[in-house]
């Protein structure tokens, strides 16, 4: 499948959207799983990279690299939302309260 300048774009807009969702989702108390969207990156950044020449691609690769920094910082406040460390809950202790 080819891809245009106005395809990738409306698909990075569409990503960009779904991140701002997540973010307030998140800011709500709300579990939020990246997974799929992780993987929408993955898959224009594949696009773009066997994109026809003549796309705009210093552009779209600045959008990508944003939207990449981003995600990696909603995943850290999702992470501390959560209090994850190494894949496990930090147990309640109390000593808070």
């Amino acid at each position: 499948m080819k891809a245009d300048t106005h395809d990738l774009q409306t698909r990075l807009d569409a990503i960009r959207q779904r991140l701002r969702l997540s973010r307030e989702a998140v800011a709500a108390g709300d579990n939020v799983n990246l997974d799929a969207l992780g993987g929408e990156v993955q898959n224009v950044s594949e696009t773009l990279h066997t994109a026809p020449l003549q796309i705009d691609r210093k552009a779209l690769v600045r959008d990508l690299e944003a939207i990449i920094t981003d995600l990696d910082s909603l995943q850290q406040e999702l992470s501390a939302h959560h209090g994850i460390i190494g894949g496990e809950t930090i147990p309640d202790d109390g000593a808070d309260d």
